[in-house]
Protein backbone atom coordinates (compact mmCIF):
# COMPACT_ATOMS: atom_id res chain seq x y z
CA UNK A 1 0.00 0.00 0.00
CA UNK A 2 2.71 2.12 1.06
CA UNK A 3 4.48 1.59 -2.46
CA UNK A 4 1.63 2.89 -4.20
CA UNK A 5 0.95 6.25 -2.59
CA UNK A 6 5.13 6.86 -2.84
CA UNK A 7 4.68 5.90 -6.44
CA UNK A 8 1.25 8.96 -6.39
CA UNK A 9 3.43 11.31 -4.57
CA UNK A 10 6.07 11.28 -7.15
CA UNK A 11 3.52 10.90 -10.10
CA UNK A 12 2.17 14.34 -8.84
CA UNK A 13 5.82 15.95 -8.60
CA UNK A 14 6.04 15.81 -12.14
CA UNK A 15 3.08 16.73 -13.37
CA UNK A 16 2.32 20.23 -13.94
CA UNK A 17 3.46 23.16 -15.99
CA UNK A 18 7.38 23.75 -16.05
CA UNK A 19 8.26 26.18 -13.90
CA UNK A 20 11.90 27.38 -14.09
CA UNK A 21 12.65 24.30 -15.91
CA UNK A 22 11.66 22.08 -13.74
CA UNK A 23 8.47 20.96 -12.73
CA UNK A 24 6.07 21.62 -9.76
CA UNK A 25 3.20 19.86 -7.95
CA UNK A 26 -0.11 20.40 -9.20
CA UNK A 27 -1.96 22.69 -6.38
CA UNK A 28 -5.40 20.93 -5.67
CA UNK A 29 -7.45 24.15 -4.48
CA UNK A 30 -6.28 25.91 -7.92
CA UNK A 31 -9.82 25.43 -9.70
CA UNK A 32 -11.71 26.23 -5.82
CA UNK A 33 -10.06 29.57 -5.69
CA UNK A 34 -11.28 30.45 -9.74
CA UNK A 35 -14.69 29.39 -8.98
CA UNK A 36 -15.01 30.89 -5.73
CA UNK A 37 -13.71 34.17 -7.24
CA UNK A 38 -16.17 33.96 -9.97
CA UNK A 39 -18.95 33.17 -7.55
CA UNK A 40 -18.21 36.61 -5.90
CA UNK A 41 -17.79 38.73 -8.92
CA UNK A 42 -21.47 37.35 -9.84
CA UNK A 43 -22.75 38.04 -6.52
CA UNK A 44 -21.66 41.40 -6.52
CA UNK A 45 -22.69 42.05 -9.40
CA UNK A 46 -26.21 40.84 -9.05
CA UNK A 47 -26.04 43.44 -6.09
CA UNK A 48 -24.86 46.33 -7.73
CA UNK A 49 -27.49 45.96 -10.22
CA UNK A 50 -30.65 44.49 -8.70
CA UNK A 51 -33.17 43.80 -11.04
CA UNK A 52 -32.29 46.16 -13.51
CA UNK A 53 -31.17 43.82 -15.87
CA UNK A 54 -34.93 41.91 -15.85
CA UNK A 55 -36.32 45.73 -16.12
CA UNK A 56 -34.27 46.76 -18.94
CA UNK A 57 -35.24 43.19 -20.73
CA UNK A 58 -38.88 43.38 -20.21
CA UNK A 59 -39.36 47.04 -21.15
CA UNK A 60 -36.77 47.95 -24.12
CA UNK A 61 -37.91 46.32 -26.92
CA UNK A 62 -35.50 43.64 -28.56
CA UNK A 63 -34.28 45.32 -31.51
CA UNK A 64 -33.06 48.11 -29.17
CA UNK A 65 -31.86 46.03 -26.41
CA UNK A 66 -30.23 43.54 -28.99
CA UNK A 67 -27.95 46.44 -29.92
CA UNK A 68 -26.97 47.32 -26.15
CA UNK A 69 -24.68 46.45 -22.97
CA UNK A 70 -25.36 47.61 -19.42
CA UNK A 71 -22.42 49.31 -18.39
CA UNK A 72 -22.49 50.53 -14.91
CA UNK A 73 -24.94 51.71 -12.33
CA UNK A 74 -23.83 54.49 -9.65
CA UNK A 75 -25.74 57.16 -7.76
CA UNK A 76 -29.04 56.41 -9.76
CA UNK A 77 -27.72 56.86 -13.32
CA UNK A 78 -27.82 53.37 -14.88
CA UNK A 79 -25.17 53.81 -17.79
CA UNK A 80 -25.66 51.62 -20.81
CA UNK A 81 -23.61 51.31 -24.12
CA UNK A 82 -25.23 51.59 -27.07
CA UNK A 83 -23.89 50.06 -30.76
CA UNK A 84 -24.20 52.97 -32.83
CA UNK A 85 -25.87 56.65 -32.80
CA UNK A 86 -29.03 55.31 -34.23
CA UNK A 87 -29.95 53.21 -31.49
CA UNK A 88 -28.89 55.76 -28.84
CA UNK A 89 -31.41 57.80 -30.66
CA UNK A 90 -34.19 55.00 -30.98
CA UNK A 91 -33.29 54.44 -27.42
CA UNK A 92 -33.29 58.21 -25.95
CA UNK A 93 -37.41 58.19 -27.83
CA UNK A 94 -38.63 55.12 -26.21
CA UNK A 95 -37.49 56.89 -22.40
CA UNK A 96 -39.21 60.59 -23.29
CA UNK A 97 -41.64 58.59 -24.18
CA UNK A 98 -42.43 57.37 -20.93
CA UNK A 99 -40.52 54.24 -20.66
CA UNK A 100 -37.74 56.56 -17.98
CA UNK A 101 -41.03 56.55 -15.42
CA UNK A 102 -41.84 52.88 -15.78
CA UNK A 103 -38.11 51.83 -15.10
CA UNK A 104 -38.09 54.47 -11.91
CA UNK A 105 -41.12 52.35 -10.85
CA UNK A 106 -40.29 49.24 -11.20
CA UNK A 107 -37.18 49.65 -9.52
CA UNK A 108 -38.59 51.19 -6.73
CA UNK A 109 -36.20 54.62 -7.33
CA UNK A 110 -32.82 52.74 -7.86
CA UNK A 111 -32.58 54.24 -10.89
CA UNK A 112 -33.40 57.66 -12.08
CA UNK A 113 -31.49 58.19 -14.84
CA UNK A 114 -30.54 56.52 -17.80
CA UNK A 115 -26.96 57.53 -19.51
CA UNK A 116 -26.11 56.52 -23.04
CA UNK A 117 -22.83 56.46 -24.64
CA UNK A 118 -21.95 54.89 -27.96
CA UNK A 119 -19.38 52.33 -27.71
CA UNK A 120 -18.42 48.63 -28.51
CA UNK A 121 -21.69 46.38 -27.59
CA UNK A 122 -19.66 42.81 -27.79
CA UNK A 123 -17.98 42.46 -24.67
Amino acid sequence: MADRLDHLRDLQKWRGAAAGGRRTAIPTDSIRNEVSRFRTDIERRSERFGNAAEVWARLIPEQVRSDTRLSGLAGGTLTVVTGSAATSYALDRLLRGGIDHEILTATNGKIIRVKMRVGKVDA
